[in-house]
């Protein structure tokens, strides 16, 4: 090889390596630099805007649910804005990741009949390390959260049997109705409260003004006589099928802390040798001693309504031997067969009246159609046959209760196959003793507002 062409060959390897070097040098400038650099800015700001998203949705679901607090839209809106700012100062830490300049703003609103949202927004100053290269010192991180709020319609419907006299759960019971009443919006939301045992009554219907005389006539309660669970249901339905407010969230909280004991029912009257007049009495049958009693019990729930059946014409009444049977159906259009929950006896045209069983089974299967019917939204006749569908259903039991029945009462997901499924999918909470009855309704409430945002 010739001299020349070596050196040749020299200077050309040298100038390639040259080029090399300059070009390893322009791609660690220009390039591998800048994606360290903006590979670790990302993540910072990736971390800095996942934290502050969570921040912000916990803080506009905490605010929306303190939309039940003050007593006009104006006090909750102001209520639920604070509570969403405190939420996300609360949770966003001061300086993470060096951010600066924290700015938080929540702001209420009523987007649509029966909705009202509450809208966070919160952004931060968030200082860049490689990117500074480039003069870009900072970045602005921001999240948004919205959380909507239905207004709720909530019919509790309370248990005040004697039972929860005898095991001491008639005061707790009533403390932890007065807390879970006091969860809700006045105003915005409508609470009413039926009261049962041998019958029951509509002790306070729906109202949007509710807290102060709702905490009144629960305090007021007595706990006696037996359990009138199908009719307490279905005056319950019938009361939000007259509100009519379908855009909102309606639900029915029945509590209880036993089995199902009475039924009220047109009984048809033997027609011989007995004289008794008329010849069909609407009456509650309960599995007692006593019998048939009067469906129009005086006021409830300040006064027992174990009143007897009176004003007729030479009858037996309270006792049962004047009656022909039990009807299919009882006084309100409840089946006391057609669900088939429990076996029942028949006699005749109905069903067997005087064996304590039957009675409680027949009631048991009346208060599993009544909610089958109400979660179906069945047209009710002393509303022009109106209908309300989406009604949600949750129970609350204690003690000896059948929780198989208040699964299926409430169409619990837990409870499957659920052979009445039907409607919305409501929970069933129990509670283990009286002592744990304020969390068993603290947490139907947080179900009934999850649901309503």
């Amino acid at each position: 090889m010739c001299g020349s062409c070596f050196d040749r060959a020299v200077r050309r390897a040298r100038r390639q390596k040259g080029y090399v070097l300059i070009l390893g040098a322009l791609m660690l400038f220009f390039v591998l630099v800048p994606a360290a650099g903006l590979a670790i800015d990302v993540g910072m700001m990736y971390l800095t805007q996942s934290l502050l998203s969570a921040a912000s949705d916990g803080a506009a679901l905490a605010g929306a649910r303190a939309f039940s607090r003050g007593s006009n839209d104006a006090a909750q809106d102001a209520n639920a804005e604070s509570t969403a700012n405190a939420y996300l100062y609360a949770n966003f830490p001061a300086g993470y990741m060096w951010s600066t300049n924290l700015q938080v703003s929540s702001v209420a609103a009523t987007s649509s009949q029966y909705v009202r949202s509450l809208t966070t927004t919160a952004s931060v100053q968030l200082p860049l390390i490689f990117l500074r290269f480039y003069r870009v010192n900072a970045t602005t991180v921001s999240a948004t959260s919205v959380a909507t709020r239905r207004d709720a319609n909530v019919m509790i419907i309370m248990d005040r049997s004697g039972s929860l006299q005898t095991s001491g759960a008639c005061s707790p019971l009533k403390a932890a109705a007065v807390n879970f009443v006091d969860k809700f919006a006045e105003n915005r939301d409508n609470l009413g409260l039926i009261t049962f045992a041998t019958s029951s009554r509509i002790d306070s219907p729906l109202a949007t003004v509710f807290k102060t005389n709702m905490t009144t006539v629960l305090n007021e309660v007595t706990c006696t006589g037996w359990t009138s669970t199908a009719q307490a249901i279905w005056q319950g339905y019938d009361q939000l099928v007259a509100l009519n407010q379908p855009g909102a969230l309606n639900a029915l909280v029945l509590f209880t802390d036993g089995l199902p004991t009475s039924a009220t029912e047109d009984f048809p009257i033997k027609a011989s040798p007995n004289k008794c007049t008329p010849k069909t009495l609407t009456g509650v049958l309960a599995d007692g001693p006593d019998g048939l009693y009067n469906q129009n019990a005086p006021p409830q729930p300040i006064v027992s309504d174990q009143t007897l059946i009176s004003g007729t014409s030479h009858c037996a009444f309270p006792a049962v031997t004047d009656l022909q049977y039990a009807p299919l159906t009882d006084h309100w259009g409840n089946s006391l067969t057609v669900t088939a929950y429990k076996s029942v006896t028949y006699s005749g045209a109905g069903l067997k009246v005087s064996s304590s069983s039957n009675i409680d089974n027949f009631s048991t299967n009346a208060a599993d159609d009544a909610a089958l019917r109400v979660r179906s939204g069945v047209p009710d006749p002393a509303q022009a046959n109106q209908s309300l569908s989406g009604v949600v259903i949750y129970t609350i039991g204690l003690g000896d209760v059948d929780s198989t029945l208040l699964e299926r009462i409430a169409n619990d997901p837990a409870l499957s196959p659920n052979p009445v499924a039907a409607g919305a999918q409501g929970k069933y909470e129990y509670a283990g003793n009286a002592t744990a009855l304020n969390d068993a309704f603290t947490a139907v409430a947080s179900e009934v507002l999850r649901l309503a945002q």
